[in-house]
């Protein structure tokens, strides 16, 4: 080898000059070939040398085939030395191995069963101190020149000046602020200044017992610990009520019922804001706003439409022709529902059981807005929760007490006179054994009697304490004792309720609630307006 170099050199005239790497023809030389050994070491790809070292890119290779991953990596290599790019490697890298089994025929036996695997082999290039669009160069020729079999993936290193001290100088201003606003929140809370409470009820007309217990009392008990300077509105969601069919009058006729159960209970206009949620416009513009970044998917997993769909058709499951009846309003509701939370920038809201999968549905809103707009104006509203144990069916105690079953004697209206009351606890169905005992699964009318005694106590107590307060009581007792509870809990809403719907011909509901819709009005125009001010309208839709 060191002969053939020094006569080449000694000899200009023996022939051109021969490269390094490029072997002689054994034919031509008349010697042996070469071991293969040596033949690899004339054959390895020319390489450049490094001044730094400093790492420019990471090129990982990966194929099925040694082969063909071995090729392509030296046809990498030699393309970097001649774009004088230093390049090293191929370092192999972990191989990746997968194994599955597939059944070879019809039969699930061992026998018919087939193992696979599959190795995945990875080879790592690193290219240093190399130009950043030179490399560019060689890896969009490797991506020209792509081999068959071939996988690649490629990590570029970006540098940034190391002069530290400008870099640091030139952000002082934007961290000495960052600081500031920082330490201006030192010792505060981390609370709203104050509570925005927000709730609606359907307009059903009369509420029963419970209505009563699960949403208004709670309301009612809101106002009475509520600061000065919190905001409590509570909505009648009539554009609710239309996602079934109702007849418009009858509609009417309920939700002034509605308001004046509210305000036969408790609720005071001048602390709470009552109003129909039809008279505030901006709860349906809104609504469309955020149907426009909502999931149909997460719709889809809502429970309640399932529910009144097959409540309507008297159906046991959903199928593909009462899903087909399925009507846009009632799948949408709970968009409306969070646009009703949001558009008053509500910080709490008090939910039942059932509609907790409507709130988180509206934080999702919240977050889905935010994001696509890149505007934190929407709030993300919290739970708040009270106990308050579903009120069954006074002839079903399987069923929520409600006012759709045909039998009146199931339910206890909040305007119900003592008698009634009486006689339909009285006639409540229990179970044949004749002792207390609170279990809700095996004793579920029972159980439901001492519910209502825990609801209507003045004293905290539960349903086990009650229940061994009825130690050899007989059920007739404990009916006696549940219906004169419920009958001085309801005491006085009925003679209230008649006389406010009386109140001068109705115009004095009317009047609450036009001073409702107002002050709900400026609230949500007030949020609506901060679109403009953030120039998010600009970016939902064609206002200028």
């Amino acid at each position: 080898m060191s002969t053939r170099s020094q006569a080449s050199v000694s000899n200009p005239k023996a022939g051109p000059v021969q490269l390094i790497n490029e072997l002689p023809d054994p034919a031509e030389e008349k010697d042996i070939r070469l071991p293969r050994s040596v033949q690899a070491l004339y054959l390895q790809p020319l390489r450049r040398e490094t001044e730094y070292g400093v790492p420019s890119c990471d090129l990982q290779l990966r194929s099925f085939s040694i082969p063909n991953l071995e090729f392509f990596c030296d046809f990498a290599l030699r393309a970097a030395y001649y774009l004088n790019l230093p390049a090293f490697g191929p370092v192999p890298l972990p191989k990746i191995t997968e194994r599955w089994t597939v059944p070879r025929s019809h039969f699930i036996f061992k026998k018919s069963q087939e193992n696979f695997e599959r190795i995945t082999r990875r080879r790592l290039i690193q290219i240093r101190d190399g130009h950043p669009e030179t490399v560019q160069v060689w890896l969009a020729f490797l991506q020209k020149h792509a081999y068959y079999g071939i996988g690649m993936k490629a990590n570029m290193w970006e540098y940034s000046p190391l002069d530290t001290s400008k870099q640091m100088d030139s952000e002082l201003p934007s961290m000495q602020k960052s600081i500031d606003e920082k330490m201006e929140l030192l010792g505060q809370n981390n609370q709203h200044d104050h509570a925005v409470i927000f709730s609606g009820i359907q307009p059903t007309g009369t509420p029963h017992l419970g209505n009563y217990l699960g949403a208004m009392r709670q309301w009612k008990r809101l106002q009475d610990i509520a600061g000065d300077e919190d905001k409590l509105l509570f909505s009648i969601v009539d554009l609710h009520a239309i996602t079934m069919p109702q007849d418009a009058e009858a509609l009417r006729t309920r939700r002034r019922e509605m308001l004046a159960a509210l305000l036969a209970i408790g609720l005071d206009p001048e602390k709470s804001t009552l109003f129909y949620q039809s008279s505030v416009m901006q709860h349906t513009e809104l609504m469309w706003i955020l149907s426009c970044t909502a999931s149909m998917g997460y719709l889809s997993r809502m429970t309640q439409y399932k529910s009144k769909l097959m409540a309507t058709n008297k159906a046991g499951d959903l199928d593909e022709e009462i899903t087909s009846r399925l009507k846009l309003g009632l799948f949408s509701y709970p968009v409306l529902q969070a646009a009703d939370i949001l558009v008053h920038r509500a910080t709490h809201v008090p939910v039942g059981d059932d509609q907790k999968q409507h709130l988180e549905f509206a934080r999702e809103c919240v977050t889905n807005f935010n994001h696509t707009y890149n505007q934190k104006l929407l709030v993300s509203p919290e739970t708040l929760t009270a106990p308050s144990p579903r009120v069954m069916s006074l002839r079903d105690p399987y069923q929520k007490m409600s006012k759709s079953s045909p039998n009146e004697r199931s339910r206890i209206l909040i305007t119900s006179t003592p008698t009634e009351i009486r006689q339909r606890i009285m006639g409540a169905v229990t179970d044949s054994i004749n002792m207390i005992t609170y279990e809700r699964e095996d004793r579920p009318g029972v159980a439901n009697l001492i519910e209502l005694i825990v609801q209507c106590s003045s004293e905290p107590t539960t349903p086990e304490n009650v229940a061994d307060s009825f130690l050899g009581a007989n059920l007739g007792d404990l009916k006696a004792y549940c219906a004169e509870a419920v009958v001085l809990e309801l005491d006085g809403i009925r003679e209230r309720f008649t006389k406010l719907l009386e109140r001068q011909g109705g115009k004095y509901l009317d009047d609450i609630e036009a001073a409702g819709a107002e002050i709900a009005r400026q609230n949500a125009e007030e949020t609506m307006r901060l679109f403009s001010v953030t120039h998010v309208k600009e970016n939902v839709y064609f206002i200028m």
